[in-house]
């Protein structure tokens, strides 16, 4: 497991594209988190040797009450967002048997579902999450999974070509949609529904009309893996974050690419749109920037992640980013 060293090594393969970058964008200033939770680390070496609760997921409810956070102690904590206090830990739950990559809330509040590395979808009635249901069917690793706005969908993905639909409400199978790759890392439903996007090792996104599964677009994002994909707020852009460190922002409705963002050191590992115009890019550097997507320039560097940030959600309600990642801390941002 990378730690606070992971992604140097792609620091070297992007530095160039990202020095001249930064020599014609002005300086950005830096913030400090609001709040810092550092999650509590193995006391005792085991043989082998016990996990660490490094953070590859993070969600929030609908209502933003919540924040789930996930990863690799298999362990899903539920966190209350407190006014005065904070994020205070609710609740845990810990039937996963190994890393937990992916979480996400049905848009009605009333189920969160989670996958990973046990290669089980698991559906939690919450906040309750007792006896969990296991979806039918076995993935091999899971990476990521969304529900469709209506909840009437699950899309599931992980490390094989195929994106698994389940019933939002039952879920059961209800198809199965093939993209290129044999590795897929990051799926999102559109605001409206209509569409469904999953993109992989072969750096090529695939948009789905989600009515009867048609294929729509195939986006190509270069030869890098495609780590990280969402919709804006309003679905008219979709944002590809990749292994060649840069974010490309495409119209959805007509496959084509809109804009590139310059190239930042470090992988793309997790991306938040904040609001109609704004985006949280967090990388492999341990850095997240927010960049102005009228301007095209980052407006704020967010500092003190020690590892990889590899989860981002926003809080429309007060303008609030949570980050987690590698460092095995949850961080939280005043971004308004």
């Amino acid at each position: 497991m990378f730690r606070t060293t992971q992604g140097f090594a792609m620091v070297a393969i992007c530095a160039g594209a990202a020095l001249v970058a930064r020599a014609s964008d002005p300086q950005a200033p830096s913030i400090n988190p609001r709040q810092t939770i550092a999650l509590p680390q193995p006391e005792v070496a085991s043989d082998p040797a016990p996990v660490e609760p490094v953070i590859s997921s993070i969600t929030l409810s609908p209502d933003g009450r919540h924040v789930v956070t996930a990863g690799d102690d298999h362990q899903v904590r539920v966190w209350l967002r407190d006014s005065q206090q904070g994020l205070v830990l609710a609740t845990q739950y810990g039937n996963h048997s190994d890393w937990v990559r992916a979480a996400a809330f049905r848009p009605d509040g009333l189920v969160l579902a989670t996958g990973g590395d046990d290669r089980r979808v698991r559906f939690w009635d919450f906040p309750e999450g007792q006896s969990p249901v296991v979806l039918p069917g076995v993935l091999v690793g899971i990476r990521a999974m969304a529900f469709s706005p209506a909840s009437e969908q699950l899309a599931v993905v992980g490390f094989e070509p195929q994106v698994h639909i389940y019933e939002g409400e039952s879920g059961r199978v209800e198809r199965e949609l093939v993209a290129p790759g044999g590795d897929l890392r990051t799926v999102a439903f559109s605001p409206n529904g209509a569409q469904l996007a999953a993109g992989g090792r072969e750096g090529t996104v695939r948009l789905w009309r989600t009515a009867d599964g048609t294929v729509l677009h195939d986006l190509s994002a270069g030869s890098h893996r495609v780590s990280a994909l969402q919709y804006s707020d309003d679905g008219t852009s979709l944002a590809v974050g990749s292994d060649d460190c840069k974010v490309r922002l495409w119209n959805p409705e007509t496959g084509s690419l809109v804009t590139e963002l310059a190239a930042q050191p470090g992988r793309v590992m997790a991306l938040c749109f904040c609001g109609p115009d704004r985006l949280a890019v967090g990388r492999s550097t341990n850095d997240i920037e927010l960049w102005d997507l009228g301007s095209h320039q980052i407006v704020l560097r967010l500092t003190g992640h020690t590892g990889s940030v590899a989860a981002l959600a926003f809080a429309s309600q007060d303008g609030v980013l949570v980050s987690g990642g590698f460092d095995c801390t949850i961080r939280l941002w005043d971004v308004q």
